[in-house]
């Protein structure tokens, strides 16, 4: 066994304890005995009073607070997960090291999902994100503004509205989607790009601020 194996069983058995715990309070008994989250041991539990909904029960398929890009600094970083609202694994899921998730709404994530580290999803409406996704570092996912901006008669004028992230999405390092956005299938989001609307282009390179379709018929493996 080499020694990158050692240090990940070493980092994944410190885990445990807080993976128990997580898996007791957020599913059933019956699901919970297999350790499907795997949760490292430096990730923050700010709340678990929501729900999580799991399409296969598996031990380790969803994997929080390991791995990530070579920026990020285990020793240092510390990942946080608050769930007050639900969230529905679909499948396999990598959620880096040092990455913030915070649910108050419905967050559904697809099959081979994976942060690589250091981004943050804030979900106080709807998200959904499709199958074979990659979000790189410093990313910001949030479909909400946080506070609530009123007219001269009392009414809300900046309600959350949901993101949708399709298949096969790449979305790059510091890009900010913003509630209301649409991300067709087959697209890769350009490094720091700030994506406020909907796209119905698929397999396309969306980039800049504002963000446009650069090219098209494009590809890429995950």
């Amino acid at each position: 066994m080499n020694i990158d194996k050692i240090v990940k069983l070493i980092r994944y058995t410190a885990g445990l304890p807080k993976s128990i715990y997580v898996n007791l309070r957020l599913l059933p008994l019956s699901q919970a005995v297999f350790l499907p989250i795997i949760v490292s041991r430096k990730t923050k539990l700010r709340s678990l009073s929501g729900k999580v909904q799991l399409s296969t029960v598996k031990t380790g398929i969803v994997r929080i607070g390991f791995g990530g890009s070579d920026m990020m600094d285990y020793s240092y970083e510390r990942t946080i997960l608050k769930i007050t609202g639900k969230i529905h694994f679909q499948g396999k899921t990598k959620i880096g090291v040092g990455a913030k998730i915070m649910v108050s709404g419905n967050l559904t994530l697809g099959n081979r999902f994976d942060i690589t580290g250091d981004a943050m999803i804030i979900c106080a409406k709807e998200i959904e994100i499709g199958n074979n996704t990659m979000i790189a570092w410093q990313s910001i996912l949030m479909d909400t503004d946080q506070h609530a901006i009123y007219n001269a008669q009392h009414t809300v004028i900046n309600q959350d509205k949901k993101i949708t992230i399709g298949n096969n999405v790449w979305i790059g390092a510091r890009s900010l989607i913003l509630k209301g956005s649409v991300i067709p299938d087959g697209c890769i989001v350009g490094a720091n790009t700030t994506i406020t609307k909907p796209f119905s282009t698929k397999k396309s390179i969306i980039a800049g601020n504002p963000a446009k379709i650069l090219k098209e018929n494009i590809s890429w493996n995950h």
